[in-house]
């Protein structure tokens, strides 16, 4: 599934309003049966106006002699997003006010992305690998720049639910950035797979995967919350850059000491060998603005990798694709939802240290001294005020560790859930 959503939608124009975009959200839509929000062109959501939509029937940079040097349809890099529309012969000075390069990444068709954000486009313009910038010698080029833009259309917001109950979780990626993989897409596609199986389970908690362009899916989301709902909501998880050829990261909610926080750097320290963690939008930076901003200040963690040096170029690409660091990434966020639903407090119902050896429970002190240490600390701690899961913070031993001990209790009936 991963493969095929990412094949279908890498190539294409992913402007934040544009038929690419809407397109991949009915792909995702159509798979897990989601809620489809509409949001017009120029229409306001929260204090956010929806920008332009944008549809390129030609983006061409050409010399007179009628060399390409840049066509949006074999790359739609090379055209800044939602420029505007420009037929003519420009001079080499002209041009040059139009151009955007990397020196410093030479091969590779850099990203111009600050039109698709703004209300109105105003601009028009080309991305070159530095390799050809530097090549333009001639004194005039011809541009050619067809382009449908109107304010007719609709932003599509895919919202996909699993679970009933409980408290609410969002997860949440972005369908935008033309021609680029693990900045948004793959994003989008790890978690289409995820939710296609939690849709199959028996969950305590609901669970809601919101997808969209970037910023403007957050805002049409929250828009259309009631207060009622976005109180149940305990915490978001946005998701970017997963697949990267670089380590994996996360980036704290504003708060910092959220339960979502602390489930998250658990889950790295006992099972992740490398990642970094940062500080709140430290990571990237993205829709965790709008969750974890002004009114809804919901937490929100951002789970990625560390931004690679490809990051918002051609070079993030279907090639550069770390396939096994998805997968990595599913058991990840599957073990964030185990301790979500599988948490609990448990009671002892026995007086003083417990005859472990009796139930077989009995851990070697001298071939493993820290697991004795671990479930000795952990009937102590147990005093029916504290779950698994904070008894697995205060003994420093993994959350499936202490779970798995008092589910052992239980089966004995030497503990109850409360």
């Amino acid at each position: 599934m991963i493969k095929d959503i990412i094949s279908k939608h890498i190539n294409t124009s992913r402007t934040p309003v544009s038929d690419e975009s809407n397109a991949l959200v009915r792909h995702v839509s159509d798979i897990l049966s989601a809620k489809v929000i509409s949001a017009k062109s120029g229409s306001e959501v929260l204090t956010w106006v929806i920008p332009e939509y944008h549809h390129v029937k030609k983006g061409v940079l050409k010399r007179l002699n009628g060399e390409v040097i840049a066509d949006f349809h074999k790359n739609p890099l090379y055209l800044w997003t939602n420029s505007i529309n420009f037929q003519g012969k420009v001079s080499k000075e002209e041009l040059l006010k139009h151009i955007m390069t990397d020196e410093k990444r030479p091969d590779i068709i850099p990203y111009h992305y600050k039109q698709g954000f703004s209300i109105r486009s105003e601009n028009w313009g080309f991305c070159l690998p530095y390799n050809v910038f530097s090549c333009l010698n001639d004194d005039e080029y011809i541009v050619d720049i067809q382009a449908d833009i109107n304010n007719n259309e609709d932003m599509l917001t895919g919202v996909a639910q699993a679970g009933s109950g409980g408290k609410t979780y969002i997860f949440a990626a972005h369908t935008c950035h033309p021609a680029q993989a693990t900045d948004g897409l793959t994003n989008v596609a790890l978690l289409t797979q995820i939710f296609k199986k939690l849709q199959t389970m028996d969950l305590k908690n609901t669970y809601k995967f919101v997808f969209g362009p970037e910023y403007y899916a957050a805002a049409a989301f929250l828009d259309s919350l009631s207060d009622d709902e976005v109180k149940n909501i305990n915490g978001a998880f946005f998701l970017d850059l997963i697949g990267a050829t670089t380590d994996f990261a996360f980036s704290t909610s504003f708060q910092g000491d959220s339960i979502i926080d602390s489930i998250v750097e658990h889950i790295f320290n006992h099972n992740v060998l490398k990642y970094e963690k940062r500080g709140y939008r430290q990571l990237i930076g993205n829709d965790e603005m709008f969750y974890n901003g002004p009114y809804y200040n919901i937490p929100t963690v951002t789970l990625g990798q560390i931004v690679p040096p490809y990051y918002h170029s051609s070079d993030d690409s279907y090639e550069n694709i770390n396939f096994s660091k998805i997968e990595e990434y599913e058991k990840i966020i599957f073990d964030i939802i185990e301790i979500l639903e599988t948490d609990y407090v448990p009671v002892l119902k026995y007086k003083g240290p417990l005859c472990l050896s009796r139930y077989n429970l009995y851990v070697d002190c001298q071939k493993n001294p820290q697991g004795y240490k671990h479930i000795e600390s952990a009937q102590i701690y147990a005093d029916g005020n504290v779950s698994c899961f904070n008894i697995a913070l205060k003994t420093g031993a993994s959350y499936s560790f202490i779970k798995k001990f008092f589910d052992e209790l239980i089966s004995h009936n030497l503990a109850e859930k409360k």
